[in-house]
């Protein structure tokens, strides 16, 4: 597995980017509405609002596995595999999304 970690400013550019690739499928969700896109930002969004001093609170992880490994990644183990990744992070009680793509030969969220 290799892992990229992002920051970033805004909500926005970041849940069009991830949910608008070719084949995303969104396959969790924590403490975020998902009825639809805009619903995500603002979820996001409304939380930020709590601590307005944080000048980059958008986290975007890439987790990327090998394409040998596709058939065992199935979307329960890759949701799994990212929570225990937060988790060794010190990543917690925070919302978040996982989207799994599928617009390249290796497996990734």
């Amino acid at each position: 597995m290799i892992g990229k970690i992002k920051k970033g400013s805004g909500f926005k550019g970041c849940v069009n980017y991830v949910l608008g690739k070719e084949q995303a499928v969104l396959l969790h969700a924590d403490g975020v509405l998902t009825e639809s896109r805009g619903d995500i930002i603002h979820s996001f969004c409304m939380q930020t609002g709590m601590n307005p001093d944080l000048k980059k609170p958008v986290g975007h992880i890439a987790l990327s596995y090998s394409a040998v490994d596709a058939p065992k990644l199935t979307d329960e183990k890759m949701v799994q595999l990212a929570q225990e990744y937060m988790r060794e992070m010190k990543i917690t009680d925070t919302q978040y999304i996982i989207v799994r793509h599928q617009d390249r030969e290796h497996p990734h969220v």
